[in-house]
């Protein structure tokens, strides 16, 4: 009779009398066979305990059996037909066979099967958990098959390979009944990295494993398993001490009736042990945790089993000597603390436009033991967002109808239950995001019952409530319950950074259950602003023979304006339009205003927006024609959007005299604000460095003026030339983005400066007279 051997590390089990194959499948156990479990206690260090999570490749694994019925079109040698036989022959290369059975190794196994009902006991031992798993399989006969009506008659079938259980776990006996009876065909064997049953019948197939399985951790406080997926599962788990037992994965709510309390008597003393009967949902992976309960009347007992240790071998085989190894192991178990936690909550409400923002920190401190899961209840009036934090591997918000709580009141609260990857023992942060609807943008909000821990593992909760406005509206405090009114200076820093608006209302709170009212009132808005131009500088040029460029150069800050609207009331071509240093393409509406793009401002400096630069340049359809006396005039584009302080740099011939200037702009002799030198000019490539000269400038200078006026009339004005109105011109074509320019800036200069103008255009008018020339 084959005695199976394992480990308590988990493993595939084998057989003494298995001599082994290079196939991968390795058949273990027949349900004829009777296997002797020869328990062997590892004597391991608790650090030293071999843990994993027992989990499998693939979530479903279909058998994998060739079944060449049919042959794909290859190069094929000869087909024979037998005359008085339905039965054809072909046959082909070696090669393209091996090939087609290649090809369908990896097709799956068209035999339908369903699982209808699994059950699971697990015990908690000292070194791994124990299950028992019971399997109803139904086995079906393949669709739609020409041998389908021979199958059914003798209950036939293709093999069909079951995944059950990871093969990470150790199976310590197996049993196979078919259809009531013993089953001697059908084995239990390892495919890929699964225990699967190997069968070949249509009919019912109930199938029992006794397993081992690691703990998930050295902690020894939980337990997870690949599992099949079934109709119907249950569960059932013995822990050999007071505890709580969450299934964690699937996440199944707690019920009073499925956890129970149950009293063993070993060596003559009283251990309580904790059993947990539940059903649950369909899934492929079963994971169960438990944390030690707070017991207040009694000190927490520390029990193991030492059934395992053979006692005779070292103290006798007295009741004496049994009962001093027993003491003398129990005295070298570490005991297990209960878990605590101290709780600490921020909360900050955001009062909005007919919506109330709810933004919580919740910082956990767990003073002993260690947690992996977290209760928290909500209002209902409350609609849970979103749940961050690291480490979180799910979350869930349980409306009220489906929690299950033992008290003569009914429940109103949501309960959000959180689940992380592992288990912390310092501090855990997480932030959950809410908000509460408002009927209007005005009325009464009560928050009776807010955000708040739950779980007899924590005990003390404490925190701060603050509340801010982000809207143009009014909030008045009504009434309060277990709530201390204090300063906004006393609220921590970690609160204070979270908020955007003004704090209105400051409170800090020793017990989690508090209430709250107070009363919206939201006022009418009115217009303002959306962009600004704290500074513009235009600079126009003039050459000797009429010819004129202009440059405006506005500083913008923009929050949501899409276009800046540019009046030009004469005839113009468009040489140039820049925002951000990046060239666009300008447009115009049917009331014949330019329009140029706008960004919006991006970041903030010092709490305000910060601004760009929004560059054009434009030539003058017809150039203005000097006399030997006469009035210059011009004429300065209006905007859509307000300048605080508007620069004019005018340049013109210096071969005339120039009077005082007339308009709505002053001239001055210093910039308030220096922009004659654009830092923008240089980040491109242009006609050069800008030069400027002033009508007072040193005698010594005046003598290099005529010459480079002379360089703009015979260079510039060529260039001038080269534009019209005509949509044909090779220079200008529509609907491009245009290249950078930089125009020239010589002559004599004029600087004048005007504040505040809003939508209004700048004019102005200066005599001139011709110089009187040297003989």
């Amino acid at each position: 009779m084959a005695r199976s051997k394992y480990s308590s590390g988990g493993g595939s089990s084998y057989n003494d009398n298995d001599s082994g194959s290079d196939d991968d499948r390795h058949f273990i156990s027949k349900s004829s066979m009777k296997s002797t479990v020869n328990v062997q206690q590892p004597q391991q260090k608790f650090q030293d305990l071999y843990c994993n999570s027992n989990t499998w490749s693939a979530s479903n694994y279909g058998g994998k059996v060739i079944n060449a019925t049919k042959v794909q079109e290859k190069q094929l040698l000869s087909i024979t037909e037998h005359p008085n036989s339905k039965e054809v022959k072909i046959k082909l290369p070696l090669k393209d066979w091996l090939e087609y059975l290649k090809e369908n190794s990896n097709k799956e196994s068209s035999i339908p099967y369903s699982i209808e009902k699994s059950s699971y006991i697990a015990n908690v031992e000292d070194f791994n958990v124990s299950f028992k798993c019971n399997f109803e399989i139904h086995v079906f006969p393949e669709p739609n098959s020409k041998d389908n009506n021979n199958n059914n008659k003798n209950n036939n079938c293709d093999q069909v390979q079951i995944p059950l259980l990871p093969s990470t776990v150790c199976i310590t006996s197996s049993s196979i009944q078919f259809s009531g009876k013993n089953d001697d065909e059908s084995c239990i064997g390892i495919y890929q990295d699964a225990h699967s049953l190997f069968c070949d019948r249509v009919g019912t197939y109930n199938v029992e494993l006794n397993v081992l399985a690691n703990f998930l951790t050295p902690k020894k406080n939980g337990v997870g398993i690949a599992l099949p997926k079934a109709t119907f599962n249950h569960l059932e788990i013995s822990v050999p001490r007071k505890v709580n037992v969450d299934v964690v994965e699937p996440l199944v709510r707690d019920n009073v009736d499925h956890l129970k309390y149950k009293q063993v008597e070993i060596d003559g003393k009283q251990y309580t042990h904790t059993i947990k009967k539940c059903p649950f949902q369909p899934t492929n992976y079963l994971k169960i945790q438990w944390t030690d309960a707070e017991n207040k009347n009694e000190q927490q007992q520390q029990q193991q089993k030492i059934n395992q240790i053979d006692l005779s071998s070292s103290t006798g085989s007295t009741e004496k000597g049994k009962a001093a190894a027993a003491a003398a192991a129990a005295s070298q178990i570490k005991p297990i603390e209960a878990t605590k936690l101290n709780v600490e909550q921020n909360t900050l409400c955001s009062v909005g436009e007919g919506v109330i923002m709810i933004l919580s920190n919740i910082v956990y401190t767990v003073v002993s033991g260690s947690v992996s899961s977290f209760d928290i209840l909500v209002g209902s009036n409350i609609k849970v967002l979103s749940v961050d934090g690291y480490n979180i591997k799910r979350w869930d918000c349980l409306s009220p109808n489906l929690i299950e709580i033992s008290t003569p009141e009914p429940n109103k609260d949501q309960l959000i239950k959180v689940q992380l990857t592992s288990s912390v023992e310092s501090s855990f942060s997480l932030t959950i995001s809410a908000e509460i609807e408002m009927d209007s943008t005005s009325g009464t909000i009560n928050i009776s019952k807010g955000i708040r821990c739950s779980g007899i593992e924590i005990s003390r909760e404490k925190g701060y409530l603050a509340v801010e406005s982000t809207a143009n509206v009014e909030v008045e405090s009504l009434t309060r319950d277990n709530l201390t009114l204090i300063d906004k200076s006393e609220l921590p820093s970690e609160l204070v950074s979270m908020s955007s608006g003004p704090l209105l209302l400051s409170y800090k709170f020793l017990v989690p259950k508090y209430a709250l009212s107070f009363k919206v009132i939201k006022h009418q808005d009115l217009p303002v602003l959306v962009a600004f131009c704290p500074s513009a500088h235009f600079t126009a040029t003039c050459s000797s023979e009429g010819a004129m460029l202009t440059k405006c150069l506005f500083t913008i800050r923009n929050e949501q304006q899409q276009y800046i609207r540019v009046t030009i009331p004469h005839q113009f071509e468009i040489w140039s339009t820049i925002v951000s240093k990046k060239a666009v393409k300008p447009a115009i509406d049917d009331q014949g205003c330019l329009m140029i793009p706008l960004n919006k401002s991006s970041g903030t400096s010092s709490g305000v927006q910060k601004t760009f630069k929004v560059e054009l340049v434009y030539k003058h359809t017809r150039d203005f024609e000097f006399l030997n006396v006469g009035t210059f005039g011009v004429v300065f584009p209006q905007i859509d959007i307000p300048i605080s302080t508007l620069s004019i740099s005018l340049y013109l011939p210096t071969d005339y005299k120039y009077g005082e200037f007339t308009g709505n702009a002053k001239e001055i002799f210093r910039f308030s604000n220096d922009q004659t030198n654009d830092a923008d000019d240089n980040d491109f490539e242009g006609l050069g460095a800008p030069n400027s000269y002033s009508s007072n400038v040193m005698p010594q200078q005046q003598a290099f003026i005529p010459q480079q006026q002379s360089y703009i009339s015979n260079v510039a004005q060529p260039q001038l030339s080269s534009f019209d109105t005509n949509e044909d011109s090779s220079s200008q074509m529509m609907g491009l983005k245009p290249i950078k320019v930089n125009i020239p800036t010589t002559g004599q200069h004029f600087k004048l400066e005007q504040l505040l103008v809003i939508s209004t255009e700048i004019k102005l008018q200066v005599p001139y007279k011709m110089k009187k020339s040297c003989c």
